[in-house]
Parts: structure tokens; sequence; C-alpha cells
């Protein structure tokens, strides 16, 4: 897996120090990231950025962002997502989420802010279908060590190969962060809010939900689903991607997105 890397701006946003990436110039993309955390350095922000601006903070708890004790789910992580939309003025905005932030993109259109003009959702969370309390919607990945959760998230990287004693100080702290708060978002009620299927009625805006076709997490049938929940959707494969399509399949995820949201220029 990547390394998680600092942002190069701070803002304070529901009362919190946020540190964040913006960079590049025409309609804005705001990059919800996944469990790994933020970097600026992933070969699908490097795409963007050629033609879009693109915002992506660290999310509370995850970089070093600060936490906050009333954060305690993926919906109250929306609100900072609201107030961070506003507080940069942005307009016109496609929301990109992958996995964590797919779910999060969802959280925060269901609350309807008019700035939001369309979702890209990178193989999203956030949603159970299945009706039997019995039967797994996702793998327990918690059953096992952080450094085999790679083998459930990236089809080309099956193991996380960092020595962490000789990772710098920064970046291993960047990385435990980021892991300690998708537990704590992601463990209970694990990997879904049982509200968002009341309330994703509200997600209005267009929307486009990706699925790597090697996805190990999440099935072909709950990409479906998940499209169908949702008011006005599409659903879209993506070949030799896993479920961190953002990592496995850069330039395809990115050519989604422009495509989307009417950018026709080359990723």
């Amino acid at each position: 897996m990547y390394y998680p890397a600092a942002l190069p701006k701070q803002i304070t946003v529901s009362g919190l120090q946020i540190e964040y990436f913006d960079e590049g110039q025409g309609q804005v993309v705001l990059y919800l990231h996944s469990s790994e955390g933020p970097n600026p350095d992933l070969e699908v922000v490097k795409a963007l950025t050629k033609t879009n601006r693109v915002v992506m903070p660290a999310l509370p708890g995850f970089g070093i962002s600060e936490a906050a004790s009333f954060i305690r789910t993926v919906d109250d992580m929306s609100y900072v997502g609201l107030d961070l939309i506003e507080a940069l003025d942005l307009t016109d905005v496609t929301v990109l989420g992958s996995s964590l932030g797919g779910w999060l993109a969802v959280e925060v259109a269901t609350k309807a802010s008019p700035r939001i003009a369309r979702l890209v959702l990178d193989n999203p969370l956030g949603l159970r279908f299945a009706t039997d309390p019995m039967v797994r919607e996702f793998p327990d990945i918690y059953q096992d060590l952080p450094s085999q959760w790679s083998a459930f998230f990236s089809a080309s990287e099956p193991m996380d190969g960092r020595d962490w004693p000789s990772v710098e100080r920064d970046i291993a702290l960047r990385a435990a962060r980021n892991r300690e708060m998708f537990v704590k978002v992601g463990w209970s009620p694990y990997l879904h809010n049982p509200k968002l299927a009341g309330r994703i009625h509200r997600a209005t805006v267009p929307a486009l939900v990706l699925w790597g076709d090697q996805d190990k997490l999440a099935s072909h049938d709950y990409a479906q689903s998940y499209a169908a929940a949702l008011p006005d959707a599409s659903l879209e494969v993506i070949a030799g991607a896993g479920h961190f399509a953002f990592l496995d399949k850069p330039e395809a995820v990115a050519s989604a997105v422009l495509a989307f949201s009417g950018n026709k220029q080359n990723a």
C-alpha cells in the first residue's frame, strides 16, 4: 500500500484543525479518501489536477487532522465535509469518494447541499442489503492483522510490505491514526450506517458507482444494489481493479470522473 503523506494546507472547520490538499484549476473535484488516508502523490490525484481543481482533506482523525469526541461515525464526519465545502466556497462540486470516502460522499449528499453537483463513488461502503442478520455483507477484515488488509483492498498489492520499524516516525504516526480512525467509525455497525438506507433517497444528484471486478470486499451484486438505491445512479465496472480501484486503475477512475463531470479531456 502507499505511504500517507503530509498535506500542504490547514483550515479550521467545525472547530477542528483540518489539513488539506488544494491544487489545480477548473471544475472542483472534492476527493474523499479511503481508510488508508489522504495522499497527494496518488496517480489519480495527479491525473485529475491536470484539468481540475482537486481538494482533498484529511478527514477528522486521519493524517494529522484533529479528532473530536463528537465524531464517532461517518455520518458525523459528513457535517465537517459540508462545513469545508462552505468554508472554501466550493460550487458545482464533483465529489469523488473511494471506499470509506464513497460512503462519506453519500452521507454528505443526503444533506442536500446545493454546492454538490454530482457523485463518483469508487467502490463505496456504507449500506447493508442482506436481510438475514446472520449473513455477512462483507468479510470480517478486523479478524486479520492490518498488514493483511490489503489483500481485501488491492488487486495488485496483496500484502502490506512496509517495514514499520524503519518507517519515518511521522509517516508511521499518520498510518496508525488512519487505521485507528477507520476502526472507530467502521467497526460497529460494521462498515455501514443502518440509518443511511432510509435517507439515501435524499442524495438526488447524479451519481456514478464504480466497481472493480477483482473486489474482494464488496460483491458485484452489492455494487448493483448500491446504484439501484440511489435516485439517479449508474454502475460502471473497472476491469482488473480491486476494492481500491483508485490505486489499481487510477487512469480508469480519473477518466470516469472527467467523463461523468462533462470534462472530456484525457486523464
